[in-house]
């Protein structure tokens, strides 16, 4: 495994056996740990946790052509598994290289 600051200071903290960085990563997240990119070192965060929003936030992102179509196909599959829209974006275009692209954002609600 790449020997990164991240990684090397996630060995210093919690000894657990893995295949993968990802798998020490995500212990660590669980057991309360973040990794803050800006200081460069694991932090822990004993916050109580808030209560999950409710709110499902989806992402369509297609040709400029096509995303309004597949962003009502999303809708409908997530209206006919009981889930309700609450907001839906105007399409943005992106920039180049990926100008003929667009993306809607949609937030559903449980």
């Amino acid at each position: 495994m790449k020997q990164t600051q991240k990684y090397s200071q996630a060995t210093r903290i919690l000894t657990y056996p893995h295949t993968k960085q990802d798998e020490l990563y995500s212990e660590l997240n669980r057991l309360g740990w973040y990794w803050n990119a800006t200081a460069k070192k694991w932090e822990r965060d004993d916050t109580p946790a808030l209560e999950p929003s409710g709110l499902i936030r989806v992402r369509v992102w297609a040709s400029t052509e096509k995303v309004s179509d597949v962003a009502q196909h999303v809708i409908e599959a997530f209206s006919d598994v009981g889930l309700t829209l609450v907001e839906q974006s105007t399409p943005y275009q992106n920039r180049p290289p990926n100008q003929l692209e667009s993306r809607i954002y949609l937030t559903f609600k449980e």
